[in-house]
């Protein structure tokens, strides 16, 4: 407990972190970077955080040691105290300024060696904004932190969307995009950072690793569902189920749930072992009754599985 922890403990923690933080950039380790800037994934109660409740003057600590670093570590710190103690509204404010002094740090490193790190914060900046949103829900506030987190990762996707080997970190971002609107319900905004990735000739749709290009297609899939485009929809779920990865049932049930009623909609009829495996089993009587061409059944199935 922080309550136990003595102000010289304290200090060597603090201070342990931030010098890993400096190592990991100045000996360009993308991977620890990215490590140490997890918050979300973070319990409440770690021996950084335990430190920096017992060590209140940390920002001025952060910015005398590592003054090049002034504008990215005492906010950094902010973010990781305010989330520990659930204060998730503060704990977004100090972060998207730490986030926002990293990818100016990011745009002046010419080598894509942060990206990993680039990643977790664009991760980390639509988690964190999800939790402040809906602690201003609960007290009675406008919920806007994560349409300034779809702002802050357009500002991102501006920087890795050039020529260079940065560019293949677009995607990931660009999927993170998805996800706020697709929550927010601005699905709108989705077309121009989708022309922006099929339109512009500084990407190759190959390049970009395949987990990204499996989310970017289930989502871009989705988007087609929404509009009706069943063929094309089939085209772009298809190819996220052929190329998930087979261990993550999770993520494959997620794809089946708007493939399998795109394959109904053009007439191809799913395996009741398939429904079974993925528990998808609100399509069982739908299925059954079109491969009977009874529409007293096709009625009560719809009837009951609506919400589904």
């Amino acid at each position: 407990m922080a309550a136990y922890l003595s102000m010289g403990e304290a200090h060597r923690r603090i201070a342990d972190y931030l010098s890993r933080l400096d190592d990991a950039i100045s000996q360009s380790d993308g991977a620890d970077l990215a490590s140490l800037l997890a918050i979300s994934s973070a319990p409440a109660s770690t021996p950084l955080s335990d430190a920096l409740a017992a060590f209140p003057d940390f920002p001025r600590l952060a910015s005398d040691r590592f003054p090049h670093l002034s504008d990215f570590l005492p906010p950094l710190l902010r973010a990781i105290h305010s989330h520990s103690l659930r204060r998730f509204g503060d704990a977004y404010s100090s972060f998207e300024k730490a986030a926002s002094a990293f990818l100016q740090e990011f745009r002046n490193w010419e080598t894509p060696w942060a990206m990993e790190a680039m990643h977790m914060v664009a991760l980390e900046i639509r988690l964190l904004a999800e939790k402040a949103d809906r602690e201003l829900v609960m007290s009675g506030k406008n919920p806007d932190k994560l349409q300034a987190a779809g702002s802050f990762l357009m500002k991102v996707f501006g920087a890795l969307a050039v020529k260079g080997p940065k560019r293949v970190g677009a995607l990931y971002v660009t999927c993170q995009l998805f996800k706020i609107y697709f929550r927010l319900g601005t699905v709108n905004l989705c077309r121009s950072v989708i022309r922006s990735i099929e339109t512009a000739r500084n990407f190759d749709f190959e390049d970009f690793p395949v987990k990204d290009k499996v989310t970017y297609m289930y989502y871009t899939g989705r988007l087609e569902v929404f509009n009706e485009n069943f063929l094309v929809a089939d085209q772009k779920l298809t190819y996220a189920l052929m190329h998930c990865n087979p261990q993550s049932e999770s993520n494959l049930r997620k794809i089946l749930k708007f493939l399998i009623p795109v394959k109904l909609s053009i007439g191809v009829l799913p395996r009741r072992t398939l429904l079974e495996k993925y528990n998808l089993l609100e399509y069982a009587d739908i299925v059954t009754s079109l491969r009977r061409g009874d529409l007293r059944l096709l009625k009560q199935a719809l009837d009951r599985h609506e919400d589904q």
